[in-house]
């Protein structure tokens, strides 16, 4: 059976009879505000239920009962909301179909994130005037984020060379370990002939950003 697209009443759409996923409907309800509806709902041509979507479901049903304009890309006749569903996927066993509904909602969030490239991007999108709406994230995330990658990076009692104490101790998140003084100085002293100063911020800021935190 191929796969295709169908736009189908909302009233008319069935959802599965377990859904044991959450969904933050005000997130969804911004994104879809922001960027339109942009991904169709899944349904099982077997039972007609609902296989992927019902966040996007419950939004779109929350948005039609306020009084909201229709969202783009969702059709309208005779005041009926028409939403674009995936058709040509059948499960022949109902336990099989349970289970595509679990792994659908679960392996996205066995992903993780680059957190330097995401702050990375939030700021540049911030930069060329855009806002965070409808992203999943916002300005006090960002400043966690800041702050988190901030402290990942830790040196703790740097010696003079000519102390007792005989080892740099760096911290790198869990990572810790000690670094001959003379080795360190050295090291530390050619970072500072390449970026032209020896400010402690600007030293730090370029260490982050070689390690990409």
């Amino acid at each position: 059976m191929d796969i295709e697209v169908q736009y189908i009443p909302l009233s008319e759409i069935v959802q599965a009879d377990i859904n044991p996923k959450d969904h933050d409907i005000g997130a969804i309800y911004q994104s879809i505000k922001r960027f339109g509806f942009t991904q169709p709902i899944m349904m099982n041509e077997k039972t007609g239920k609902l296989l992927a979507g019902h966040g996007r479901l419950q939004t779109l049903q929350t948005l039609k009962d306020a009084g909201e304009k229709v969202p783009n890309r969702i059709k309208e006749k005779d005041g009926e909301w028409l939403v674009p569903v995936l058709k040509g996927i059948a499960f022949e066993d109902d336990n099989e179909a349970q289970a595509y509904l679990i792994a659908d909602n679960r392996l996205t969030e066995l992903g993780g994130w680059n957190t330097g490239e995401l702050v990375e991007e939030l700021e540049r999108l911030i930069e060329a005037g855009l806002d965070l709406d409808g992203i999943g994230y916002d300005f006090d995330d960002l400043e966690t984020m800041v702050s988190d990658m901030e402290s990942r990076f830790e040196v703790e009692d740097i010696p003079d060379v000519d102390d007792e104490e005989t080892d740099v101790k760096i911290q790198i998140g869990r990572y810790r370990f000690k670094v001959d003084p003379e080795l360190f100085y050295e090291w530390e002293s050619r970072v500072a002939d390449e970026l032209g100063s020896r400010d402690s911020d600007e030293f730090v800021d370029w260490l982050r950003e070689t390690l990409g935190i």
